[in-house]
């Protein structure tokens, strides 16, 4: 491609004429070109000198391509006008792309998904809604509105990564011999099939992931201040912890701390037309906790043996867990609380 075809292809895209196959084009030269020069944060003054040096530099080039002058060899011409071409199409990208240098998360961060010959995708939810993508394994994701996720346009043979900035709900299609692997800033998430949701934590400098179904593993990524590629077998991961549906884990950036808690509403592992109603006369409280168990995937721990001969009597059929344990502890002069992943129940009302 010559310096006219790339000067038009900018101004296309700049006026919003660029086909889709165009836009990426664009932007993996951006991606390329931007971790490659040091003057990203140049004044409108500084970029309009360095700008008329690089059309200077390359009118001289051409020049000495005529015939008339042949007074380097054609070897150094054709590097000299190489330089000035990339020299010019790297100031071009920070022209026409400058108002981003300061916000796009993905090319100021390094790139973690090992990329297939095809190139990879960098699709961003700008909308106001949900946008869901389908992945090449027929996995689905769906991205919060401002969210961005780099995905190869083919997966590789023994494995599949994507990389995430915001929040975003992911349901992998299950294929145990290729793991998927999302990044999302320090974080590495592998999962083999399930259905999870990857989010920027309540704070600053955290993130969380939340697990609806399945079993995912969290990792910290020791190689996020790297530029390196990251190759399958030299993984650095550090502090991991296995998650099992209505579990969450949150990481603190600041100190590497990975915490694990239950998500703010546990949901049912099987949909609700398919569970009993929970209707309940003077039953064991140990009884109707296996229930819940066995109902929402989590640890329910009985403190003191005056609870196993507590029992309750009413509906609470409908109702959150939370609100279910809140009924059956008032009823019972007694209390609840989450410590981890685990509930702790404790009762003083029964005999």
């Amino acid at each position: 491609m010559n310096l006219n075809e790339i000067e038009n292809l900018l101004l296309k895209y700049r006026n919003g004429q660029c086909s889709p196959e165009e836009q990426q084009r664009i932007h993996a030269w951006y991606d390329q070109v931007r971790s490659s020069m040091p003057q990203s944060d140049l004044t409108e003054e500084e970029k309009s000198l360095l700008k008329s040096r690089m059309w200077t530099a390359i009118q001289h080039n051409r020049r000495a391509q005529a015939p008339a002058h042949r007074l380097l060899s054609r070897s150094t011409v054709r590097l000299y006008a190489s330089a000035a071409a990339v020299a010019l199409l790297t100031f071009g990208l920070f022209y026409f792309f400058g108002k981003k240098t300061s916000s796009d998360p993905v090319a100021k961060k390094a790139l973690f998904v090992e990329t297939s010959p095809e190139g990879v995708i960098s699709s961003e939810n700008t909308s106001t809604r949900p946008m869901r993508i389908s992945l090449g394994d027929s996995s689905q994701v769906t991205l919060a509105p401002g969210a961005r996720l780099v995905y190869p346009r083919r997966f590789l043979a023994g494995k599949r990564e994507v990389q995430l900035e915001g929040d975003a709900f992911f349901q992998i299609t299950k294929d145990s011999r290729r793991p998927f692997f999302v990044y999302s800033g320090k974080l590495v998430t592998r999962v083999l099939g399930t259905s999870f949701w990857v989010k920027e934590g309540g704070e600053q400098h955290q993130m969380q992931v939340e697990v609806v179904c399945g079993k995912v593993s969290v990792f910290e990524n020791e190689r996020i201040e790297t530029s390196e590629p990251v190759v399958l077998g030299k993984h650095q991961f550090n502090k991991g912890v296995i998650l099992t549906p209505n579990q969450r884990v949150t990481y603190f950036e600041e100190s590497g701390h990975l915490m694990t808690s239950l998500v703010d509403e546990p949901l049912l592992l099987t949909p609700p037309v398919e569970q009993h109603a929970a209707i309940y006369k003077n039953v064991a409280l140990p009884d109707i906790f296996n229930r819940l168990e066995a109902a929402y995937g989590v640890d329910i721990v009985v403190s003191g043996e005056a609870v196993n001969r507590c029992t309750f009597t009413g509906d609470l059929s409908g109702m959150a867990l939370f609100e279910q344990l809140d009924l059956i502890c008032q009823s019972n002069d007694g209390s609840y609380q989450v410590q981890g992943t685990r509930i702790l129940v404790s009762a003083a009302g029964c005999i």
